[in-house]
């Protein structure tokens, strides 16, 4: 482990920059990943930021999505950054020109890692986001941080504690968001955009959880096929929310939702309340995340056999 001084010195010793995250990036991807960008920028760094996948409609709203390129990487670059990223699977086609640049990668994050390794590595599952870490290395590196740099990793931190109700959010989490209001962070924009814009779409599959979720004991859940996702006309990213909605289910201490992202391959997304731990859970299937809040990604011949399975671990594990 490395601290955020060294990985300081680090970036400041490169010219040349690439900057990744994980696929299907959430907002603490794109505020921890896009504020270094700003930053770098500001320094006179070439630096790119490699994203494929198309970022969901709030994001689009609120964040500058044509700083981001789509290309294969294919430029050599002196230092090589993931956040936010703690599995090299989860850097999509970007993984195999990380893992073979690992004499000057750079990890930074707030996950347990697992199988992504860095040359420097700056690991803190004590940040409540990651977007907090690049704040943390922003202001080691000088950059003066405008209302931009400042609104993009406000957006990472609300998102990562759910404006801050999630369990991760913590005395650090508020001072960071007080001193980011400060430095001019639009709070206003970040709540419209994240919290109270919504298209049909997603009213359509929000009325699809609530029509479909199934409760087990203390379990809430709900499953939705590739037809179905196709059908009410949205993608995977508008089931993202299902599980956090079902923990709110008073009596609920877990809850997990699975959406078919290609045929015969599903998304796990877990909550758990306080006090219980689905991070557990989500790496006795290949994933992870933290205590309250994890995921995977596995392949299966059938939904509701997955479904049972994760019930009976979640059982076993009382």
């Amino acid at each position: 482990m490395n601290s955020l001084k060294e990985i300081a010195k680090i970036i400041k010793k490169s010219n040349s920059i690439a900057i990744f995250t994980h696929i299907n990036p959430d907002f603490d991807a794109l505020g921890s990943s896009m504020s270094l960008y700003y930053a770098l920028k500001k320094l006179g760094k070439k630096v790119e930021l490699y994203i494929k996948d198309k970022l969901t409609y709030q994001a689009d709203l609120l964040l500058d999505a044509s700083i981001l390129t789509s290309d294969d990487c294919s430029d050599k670059y002196d230092l090589y950054i993931a956040t936010d990223t703690p599995a090299l699977h989860r850097l999509g086609d970007y993984a195999d020109i990380f893992n073979n640049s690992n004499n000057n990668t750079i990890i930074l994050d707030h996950h347990t890692n697992y199988d992504l390794k860095g040359k420097y590595n700056f690991i803190d599952v004590g940040f409540s986001s990651c977007s907090e870490i690049s704040f943390n290395v922003i202001k080691l590196l000088k950059v003066k941080i405008d209302p931009l740099i400042a609104t993009v990793i406000y957006a990472g931190l609300s998102s990562d504690t759910n404006s801050f109700v999630n369990g991760n959010t913590t005395a650090t989490s508020f001072k960071n968001a007080n001193e980011l209001t400060k430095l001019g962070a639009n709070i206003v924009d970040v709540n419209e955009k994240l919290y109270r814009t919504k298209t049909k779409t997603e009213l359509k599959f929000k009325k699809y959880l609530y029509d479909n979720l199934k409760i087990v004991d203390n379990i809430a859940y709900c499953l939705i096929d590739l037809d179905t996702i196709k059908l009410l006309g949205g993608n995977k990213s508008n089931c993202s929310g299902f599980s956090t909605d079902l923990i709110s289910i008073e009596n609920i201490q877990y809850s997990f939702s699975i959406a078919e992202a290609e045929q015969g391959l599903y998304d796990i997304s877990f909550r758990a309340k306080q006090g219980f731990n689905v991070n557990k859970i989500a790496k006795e299937l290949g994933g992870g995340g933290h205590l309250c809040a994890a995921g995977a990604k596995i392949k299966a011949e059938n939904i509701e056999t997955l479904a049972e399975n994760i019930l009976k671990i979640i059982k076993n594990q009382g």
